[in-house]
């Protein structure tokens, strides 16, 4: 399958989304990365991932929570 102009500009058109601020997401000179994906031969899919969002920084974990007992912490163990 060959990418005709008028594809092209449908998935630059798509591209455009803003978020809830109404800044433009994906801007000019992002790093990006094209995969195919899909189960099936004639079922496929075409991700553009932005790679200029990663690594992306995950959220500190909470401090009464315990990750081993999977179970939140009481005002008595915090105590200790």
């Amino acid at each position: 399958m060959k990418l005709t102009q008028e594809l092209i500009d449908q998935i630059q058109e798509a591209m455009l989304h803003t978020n809830l601020k109404g800044e433009i997401n994906w801007k000019d000179g992002d790093d990006i990365s094209v995969q195919i994906a899909g189960t099936f031969a004639k079922d496929k899919f075409i991700v553009i991932k932005n790679e200029s969002k990663n690594p992306w920084v995950p959220a500190e974990p909470h401090p009464r929570f315990d990750y081993e007992k999977r179970e939140w912490k009481t005002e008595e163990s915090t105590e200790k």
